[in-house]
């Protein structure tokens, strides 16, 4: 996940400093994840459990949040394990992937 950077006020944001963003949505004929879990019947908990990464990440995906391109892999091939179908980067959008900078 990404680091947490805590704020002098008590809230606590994902340290964006160490990445970029790429979105990842938006493209015409991809499913989101959400249309997967209720085209299965799946869970966010069967999701995590099969594709070996916190529930946590697998909740963060549905929210259009940031993932780490590791991560996301991880969901789409326990996913697509599951269910027989082929989910990946190409056929599954309404996400981010985090991108290290180049320094």
């Amino acid at each position: 996940m990404l680091p947490i950077e805590r704020k002098k006020d008590g809230t606590s944001s994902p340290d964006l400093k160490a990445v970029a963003s790429a979105p990842q949505e938006g493209e015409e004929g991809k499913v989101t994840l959400l249309d997967i879990k209720r085209r299965h019947g799946l869970s966010t908990y069967a999701i995590a459990a099969v594709a070996g990464v916190e529930p946590g990440l697998v909740y963060w995906m549905e929210q259009r949040g940031i993932l780490l391109q590791k991560d996301l892999e991880k969901i789409l091939g326990g996913i697509s394990r599951v269910t027989g179908q082929n989910y990946s980067m190409e056929t599954v959008g309404g996400y981010w992937v985090s991108i290290e900078k180049q320094v």
